[in-house]
């Protein structure tokens, strides 16, 4: 018969699973257990005692029919051997009748007729009957019962009968399934009951939690996006539903990022292509017709078009970024030379701008990193300082070694107009601007960081991606300050 699909998720249903597991370790246990009592028997003369009370029993029971028959010696062969055929037959022993010298006249068995039995453990004798094990002559163990029978006259030989019973492992087996057996079957099948109780009430009390999880991540699959998980059960299935909702508040945060991202990329594109096609649009008509209004419709749509190419090359490196594909060089990078190129870099439009640049940096500074990502770095970092640093202003380029780490700080200071205190926490943000209809600095955007409020953004995925830190401390009216922080380099230098 096929298995439905019902059938199928019960089989792999926790509860059917929990009862399999417990059904396996009560089975272990029970056999187990077995084994040891079979061992302890094998060694325990428990089992040798019960066939002594057992051949004791039959010994009570026949006596006194044999009294009443006479003394043995008395009389006839056949009659005494029927006699004691019978009794072994009622009793199901063996009987054996032996001479004082231990030799078998009589055997119900028929087999060890004149022959002598090698006695092997002999009890003392209570009340006239002797307990005792001796060795069959073709081998085996038996266990006797024995007394000695009177004489029928004086000076005649006295007889010893004995009543045997073979002590083989089917007999022990046997005595232990009727004996231990029954008790250790009736505990498995307690076990088993409450097993099942007890499979029922851990399923539940783990399943229903994760039942909730399970239909949180259906509503969340069907966009309700506000649904969280509730937090309960065992501690495992509470770290499932505290994992399950932190994946769901990262995947709405990233959700609305990307419809942020969206939003601003949409945004800043629509200002340059609505430049571009009024410009174009007036070259087209006519309107631009004079060589000068042709030159500026001209240098404004190049320059509306360098603008969309420098935010697209910003875009593709923070998507490099997010994917993990940008490799970073891992090499010693001196720091006063590629410093003092970022500073002769930006010279020209601090001159412009009338905004001193001051350089103070210790030789033989040494980092580990990529030589123009890093450059690219300081650069950005000291185009929006110069760019928002009044005229008569300062810009400080500094770095000093910590020995925290080791590391190396670079700090960028200036003394411009500074960032409001709720924009702090936002500043790295793509396309986040403090003030977008703020001017910048009377020195020309350079084209590093020109655009759309990605420049800072690539800034931190660079110095992250070399296991750094940027941090920003700012007033408004006072300044700004930010601090790079980035691993030294522990080698030999370049």
């Amino acid at each position: 018969m096929p298995i439905t699909r019902e059938g199928y998720v019960m089989f792999r249903s926790l509860n059917f699973r929990l009862l399999l597991s417990y059904l396996a370790v009560i089975l272990v246990c029970l056999v187990l257990v077995g084994l040891g009592l079979l061992l302890f028997v094998r060694a325990s003369p428990l089992w040798t005692r019960a066939s002594f009370l057992q051949l004791e029993a039959a010994t009570r029971a026949t006596m006194p029919r044999l009294r009443r028959a006479g003394p043995l010696s008395s009389l006839p062969e056949e009659s005494l051997h029927a006699l004691l055929a019978q009794v072994a037959q009622e009793q199901e022993v063996r009987v054996l009748l032996l001479d004082e010298t231990g030799r078998v006249l009589f055997d119900s068995g028929g087999a060890w007729e004149g022959q002598r039995l090698e006695e092997t453990v002999r009890v003392p004798a209570v009340r006239g009957i002797t307990r005792g094990v001796f060795t069959a002559p073709i081998g085996g163990r038996w266990a006797f019962v024995g007394q000695v029978m009177p004489a029928a006259a004086s000076g005649e030989a006295r007889h010893i009968l004995l009543f045997a019973s073979l002590q083989g492992r089917l007999l022990m087996l046997s005595w232990f399934a009727e004996n231990l057996l029954p008790p250790l079957v009736r505990a498995g099948v307690v076990a088993l009951v409450l097993s099942v109780l007890l499979a029922l009430l851990i399923s539940r009390s783990v399943s229903a939690p994760l039942r909730r999880v399970a239909g949180a991540a259906e509503a969340i699959a069907r966009g309700e996006t506000g649904v969280r998980a509730p937090v309960s059960g065992p501690a495992e299935v509470r770290a499932l539903a505290r994992s399950f909702n932190a994946m769901v508040a990262r995947v709405g945060a990233a959700q609305r990022s990307q419809r942020d991202f969206v939003a601003n990329v949409s945004h800043e594109l629509k200002t340059p292509l609505t430049s571009i096609q009024g410009f174009s649009q007036a070259l087209l008509d006519g309107t631009a017709s004079t060589p000068d209004t042709m030159a500026r419709a001209a240098r404004v749509i190049h320059e509306e078009a360098e603008r969309m190419q420098r935010m697209v090359d910003e875009l593709l490196t923070l998507a490099r970024f997010d994917a993990g594909r940008v490799v970073m060089a891992r090499e010693p990078v001196a720091l006063a030379p590629l410093l003092q190129v970022c500073v002769e870099r930006l010279a020209p439009q601090a001159r412009e701008a009338d905004v001193t640049l001051t350089l103070e940096i210790p030789e033989g500074a040494l980092v580990a990193g990529d030589a123009d990502r890093l450059a690219q770095v300081f650069a950005n970092l000291l185009d929006n300082a110069v760019a928002h640093t009044p005229a008569g202003g300062r810009v400080t380029l500094a770095a000093r070694r910590v020995e925290e780490g080791p590391a190396v700080e670079v700090v960028v200071a200036d003394t411009g107009e500074g960032i409001p205190t709720e924009s702090l926490p936002r500043i790295f943000e793509r396309f986040y601007q403090v003030d977008p209809a703020r001017q910048r600095g009377r020195g020309a955007p350079s084209r590093a960081c020109r655009g759309a409020g990605l420049g800072l953004a690539i800034t931190k995925e660079i110095v992250e991606a070399h296991g750094g830190t940027i941090a920003v401390e700012s007033a408004v009216g006072t300044g700004s300050e930010f601090t790079v922080r980035l691993p030294a380099w522990e080698g030999e230098g370049p």
